[in-house]
């Protein structure tokens, strides 16, 4: 891992090697990756039965499984390919959820936006593998990174917006997604992608 990645995932790290005693061994970075996969479409539930209170408890749950599984897999030196193939899954149909279930009723320019450019990360991994040879996955970096945090604070702000029926607050989600664009253009052209 590079140094400056290293700088990126240490605010993280910091706060998990605090907790990290009391974190049972026998949870894997890869289970909390496993449950961000097969729960995060039971946010679409919620949120399609306009459960919003419950909707943005779940999303905080989900979103701190993705800060706690590449800590925990750096803390305790388990970083696995497939946690390098499928945490980044996870991510984006963690987000893609609330962007097609609510940002699509809002902003239908910055769904499509927000849909292209994740659809370039997959298919940039996807090429990215294919032309290795499949021997490493790609890593993260700093701009994917705050991207992912962008969406995630993004995502919070909209379904709290929802519930509180105020506008500034799916307005400051629109600009955090907005925001979010810059980071994922500039996360591509690092990636080479």
């Amino acid at each position: 891992m590079e140094s400056s990645e290293k700088i990126v995932f240490a605010p993280y790290d910091r706060i998990v090697k605090i907790f990290l005693p009391i974190i049972p061994k026998r949870l894997k970075p890869n289970h909390l990756t496993f449950f961000r996969l097969i729960t995060s479409p039971l946010l679409i539930g919620l949120l399609e039965v306009k459960e919003y209170t419950i909707a943005l408890i779940f999303f905080a749950i989900l979103a701190i499984t993705d800060m706690l599984d590449g800590s925990l897999a750096r803390l305790r030196n388990e970083v696995t390919d497939w946690g390098k193939i499928w945490d980044p899954i996870a991510d984006k149909l963690l987000i893609g959820v609330v962007v097609v279930v609510l940002l699509l009723k809002i902003n239908l320019s910055l769904t499509i936006f927000l849909l292209a450019f994740e659809l370039a990360f997959v298919l940039g991994g996807a090429f990215h593998k294919m032309s290795e040879n499949g021997h490493h996955a790609l890593q993260a970096n700093m701009w994917g990174k705050i991207k992912m945090n962008l969406h995630c604070f993004g995502a919070g702000f909209l379904i709290l917006g929802v519930i509180v029926d105020h506008n500034i607050l799916t307005f400051i989600a629109e600009i955090l997604f907005y925001i979010s664009l810059l980071f994922a253009a500039a996360s591509l052209i690092k990636r080479g992608v």
